[in-house]
C-alpha cells in the first residue's frame, strides 16, 4: 500500500470547503442560506444508499457465519458494551460540568423565556424517545419505508429476520445467493463512493448555512459551555475509549488517524448518517469481520450515543446552574436512570438533541422547565457537530473491541491499515 499524498485526500478538500463555507456565510449571509438545499439533498441520497449496505452487509455476515450462535454472542456482547459506555458518558458529562461549574452565575430567569422558542420539540418529544415506543418501532409496517427514511434500527431487524431464514432453508443455493449478494453490496459500495466526492461540496453547504443563518457569533456565543462540551469530549475519547483500545491491542491515535476522512465528514455535516456508509466499508476493508460491522454499527446508532449522553448530562447540569436550580445528588442519579432510557430514542430523529433533553425534562416533574432548554438553540449547530463525531467515534471503536473479542479481526490487516493510515483498496 502506498500513502496517498495528503491534498489528494477527501479529508483535505472537505476542510477547505468547509472555511470556503463560513467565509461565504461570513460575507454574503443571504446567499449562503440558500445553500442548505444542498445539505439536505447530500444527506438524504446518503440515507437511501444506507438502507441496501446494511441490508446486504447484515446478511452477507450471516449467510457466511459457521453458526448462528456467534451472531448472538455478537449481539449480547455489543448490548453489554453499549451500556456500560453509555453510562460511563452520561457520568463523565454530569461530572464535568459540576466540576467545572459550567453556566454559574448567570441568574437567568425561567420567566423571561418564550415558550414558543421549543414548542415543536415538546409536540414531538414523546412520540420519539418511550422506550416502549421505540422497541415497537423495531417491526416496520412495510419493508420498503425503512429503505427511503433511513430507519438503520429497522432494516438491521430486516435483515436479521432475511438471514436467519436464507441460512436455515438457503440449502445448496446458499452459497449461491451469498455470491450475489456480495456482488451487490460490492455494486453499493461503488456507488456510495462516487456519492462520497461531492462531500466537499456538502460541507461547504452546510458550514455557509449554519454561518448565514446564526451569524459568525455562534462560534462564540456561550464559549465556556461549547468549549467544556469540546473538552469533555476529547477526554473520553483519548482516555476512556484510548484506555480499551489500548487494552485491546492498538492506539486510538493511530485509529483516529484511519478513520479521519470519516470524522471530518461528520463534523461538517452534522449528521453521523452522512458517515454510516463509509465507516462500515473502512472497517471491513481494514480487518474487521463484516458480520460484527453489519450488527455493531448500526446498532450503536440507535444504542451507543456517547457524544449524546455526554451532551444530554451536560446540558441538564448547565441549566441548573444557569437558572439556578438546586437538585440533590439523588436527582441527578435519577436523570442518569431517564437518559439511560431516553437517549435511546435519539437516533436519526430531526432536533434529536432537543428532542431527547425535552423527553428528559418532561419526567422530571417540573424540577427543569423544557422551557429552559430554549437558551441552547443558538450554539446547538455547533454542539451537534461534537455530540455526531463522538458517536461516529465510539461506535468505531466498539465494533473493533467486539471483533477483538470474537476472534473476528484480521490483526496483521488491521494493524497495517493504523500504520498507513488507510484501508487495503
Amino acid at each position: 500500500m502506498k500513502k496517498r499524498k495528503w491534498f489528494l485526500s477527501l479529508w483535505f478538500w472537505v476542510l477547505i470547503f468547509m472555511l470556503m463555507g463560513i467565509c461565504f456565510g461570513a460575507i454574503s449571509p443571504v446567499q449562503a442560506k440558500a445553500c442548505k438545499p444542498l445539505i439536505d439533498h447530500f444527506i438524504e441520497i446518503i440515507r437511501i444508499l444506507v438502507g441496501p449496505i446494511i441490508f446486504l452487509t447484515v446478511i452477507s455476515g450471516i449467510i457466511g457465519m459457521g453458526s448462528l450462535k456467534s451472531l448472538g454472542t455478537i449481539g449480547l456482547k455489543s448490548f453489554i458494551y453499549f451500556e456500560a459506555f453509555s453510562t460511563i458518558a452520561l457520568v463523565l458529562g454530569l461530572c464535568s460540568a459540576k466540576l467545572l461549574d459550567i453556566g454559574h452565575d448567570m441568574n437567568l430567569s425561567v420567566a423571561r423565556m418564550d415558550p414558543g422558542l421549543v414548542a415543536k420539540y415538546i409536540h414531538t418529544t414523546h412520540k420519539s424517545t418511550e422506550i416502549g415506543q421505540i422497541l415497537l418501532n423495531v417491526i416496520p409496517h412495510n419493508p420498503i419505508t425503512p429503505f427511503i427514511t433511513g430507519n438503520t434500527l429497522q432494516v438491521l431487524f430486516m435483515a436479521i429476520v432475511s438471514g436467519f431464514i436464507l441460512f436455515y432453508f438457503g440449502g445448496k443455493f446458499r452459497n449461491s445467493v451469498g455470491k450475489a449478494i456480495k456482488n451487490l453490496q460490492h455494486i453499493a459500495f461503488k456507488i456510495l463512493s462516487v456519492v462520497m466526492l461531492f462531500s466537499p461540496v456538502a460541507a461547504f453547504s452546510a458550514m455557509a448555512f449554519m454561518i448565514g443563518e446564526f451569524g459568525i457569533n455562534i462560534l462564540l456565543q456561550m464559549f465556556g459551555l461549547v468549549l467544556a462540551m469540546f473538552g469533555t469530549c476529547v477526554f473520553f475519547i483519548l482516555v476512556i475509549l484510548g484506555i480499551i483500545a489500548k487494552l485491546n491491542g492498538f492506539s486510538i491515535l493511530k485509529f483516529l488517524n484511519l478513520i479521519k476522512d470519516e470524522i471530518i465528514l461528520v463534523f461538517a455535516t452534522s449528521s453521523s448518517e452522512s458517515a454510516l456508509g463509509p465507516i462500515m466499508n473502512k472497517l471491513t476493508k481494514s480487518g474487521v469481520e463484516q458480520s460484527v460491522v453489519g450488527i455493531v454499527i448500526p446498532a450503536g446508532y440507535s444504542f451507543n450515543l456517547d457524544g449524546t449522553n455526554i451532551y444530554l448530562a451536560m446540558v441538564i447540569a448547565f441549566l441548573c446552574h444557569a437558572f439556578n436550580i438546586r437538585l440533590s445528588w439523588t436527582e441527578y442519579l435519577f436523570i442518569i436512570g431517564v437518559l439511560m432510557a431516553t437517549s435511546k430514542g435519539a437516533a436519526g430523529v430531526s432536533g434529536a438533541g432537543f428532542i431527547v433533553l425535552a423527553g428528559t425534562l418532561s419526567v422530571m416533574h417540573g424540577k427543569i422547565p423544557v422551557v429552559t432548554i430554549g437558551i441552547l438553540l443558538g450554539i446547538d449547530k455547533v454542539m451537534s457537530e461534537l455530540r455526531s463525531t463522538t458517536n461516529l467515534i465510539g461506535n468505531s471503536v466498539a465494533t473493533v473491541v467486539i471483533a477483538t473479542w470474537e476472534k473476528k479481526l484480521d490483526r496483521a490487516k488491521f494493524n497495517q491499515a493504523l500504520a498507513v493510515g488507510k484501508e487495503r483498496d
